[in-house]
């Protein structure tokens, strides 16, 4: 994927595990395709489409993060995975039946999530738990 000009990677958001790293830049790079599509106002099947891209690797994103906490004998696990449901139901909320059919979020409001919740996430919470880890458990790599 290409860099996206709407969420671009910055060093601050480096958590410091290559594979989560790299799972981070590619959540940034599906949001900025789906804010592109919305923006555009494009038809309702490339949103639609976008947004379950998003959903989707968002899932799995955290379903491997936890896995490398759990694998790790991080003491935040259930705390994490606490905190990934709630950012996947914000995530779920910007797409939404109204009553003229499915309404998809503005993009201020993606980019409200992406910026207070999801790049927020990666540097409150998912650097302090990488920092928390033993040297040895910092060297297991995540599911790619």
């Amino acid at each position: 994927m290409q860099p996206s000009a709407r969420f671009p990677w910055k060093s601050e958001y480096t958590v410091g595990n290559e594979s989560i790293d790299e799972q981070h830049r590619t959540l940034l790079e599906l949001a900025g395709l789906l804010h592109m599509a919305v923006a555009a106002g494009q038809g309702y099947k490339i949103i639609q489409n976008a947004f379950a891209a998003l959903v989707k690797y968002t899932e799995e994103h955290f379903s491997d993060e936890e896995q490398f906490w759990i694998d790790a004998k991080s003491a935040g696990v259930e705390k994490h995975k606490r905190l990934h449901r709630q950012i996947t139901e914000e995530l779920l909320a910007l797409r939404f039946e109204g009553p003229y059919g499915v309404v998809f979020c503005t993009p201020n409001e993606l980019t409200n999530w992406v910026e207070h919740r999801l790049i927020a996430h990666f540097i409150e919470e998912d650097q302090g738990v990488y920092r928390s880890l033993t040297p040895s458990a910092k060297r297991k790599r995540a599911s790619a």
